[in-house]
């Protein structure tokens, strides 16, 4: 970290003539002024990197603290063994491993500064809501980093959304195990699907939609305990 000299300077261009230049004088001047900047340095500190959107490290892991959100993201990514088509993240012959009798197949996660900023600011607006249609579809476009979402009401405090974006299996592990999701008491998600917004199959006068042989249909997630 670089330390500016700014008190060093600023006392010694308040010197009279017959000071100026003097070593001795200088050095000690020099000597006050660093201690003077690296106070001014902590309480610079302390009011700007207390903050999520400027602090580092520790700082933003004491602000998890308070809003009750650690860095670690426990059993978040699904790790890859030998598996079968059909089933996520897995690997054939030769490649993938055989998972042992005591080995889990989720492993933590430690985030690294800016993701976690993003985690903090979803938890702090997850306290805050007021679980409102706009709020569950903020915090869903937020969540999966999409600029499309869709929300349609079914009926019975039931709704489907619609995500613009293809997720992985490790995308939907990691989501789950941090559970920022909004969505008001009683109210059910009956479904979820995911859709490519560039070249989905759509009809007339939907944006971006595609025909026959062009659009890719969208699919249905199985998201239960996830939103």
């Amino acid at each position: 970290m670089i330390i500016e000299t700014i008190h060093s300077d600023r006392m010694k261009d308040h010197l009279i003539a017959q000071f100026a230049d003097k070593p001795v004088i200088y050095a000690e001047l020099d000597a006050l002024g660093a201690e003077l900047d690296l106070l001014r340095q902590a309480f610079t500190d302390l009011r700007e990197k207390r903050w999520i959107d400027t602090g580092e490290g520790m700082q933003l892991n004491g602000i998890g603290t308070i809003v009750g959100r650690p860095r670690q993201i426990d059993n978040a990514i699904q790790v890859e063994f030998f598996g079968f088509q059909e089933q996520d993240n897995t690997q054939t012959f030769g490649i993938g491993r055989f998972r042992g009798d005591t080995e889990t197949w989720l492993m933590s996660t430690t985030v690294a500064d800016d993701l976690y900023r993003k985690i903090l600011w979803l938890k702090v607006y997850k306290d805050t809501a007021r679980a409102t249609a706009d709020d569950i579809m903020h915090s869903v476009a937020a969540i999966f980093d999409v600029e499309h979402v869709t929300m349609q009401e079914l009926g019975n405090a039931k709704i489907m959304l619609g995500i613009g974006a293809r997720l992985s299996a490790n995308d939907l592990h990691f989501l789950q195990a941090v559970n920022l999701f909004i969505r008001g008491g009683g109210v059910g998600i009956e479904a979820t699907e995911m859709y490519d917004y560039k070249q989905y199959f759509g009809f007339l006068g939907q944006p971006n939609a595609r025909t026959f042989g062009e659009g890719i249909f969208a699919d249905l997630l199985d998201i239960m305990g996830v939103i």
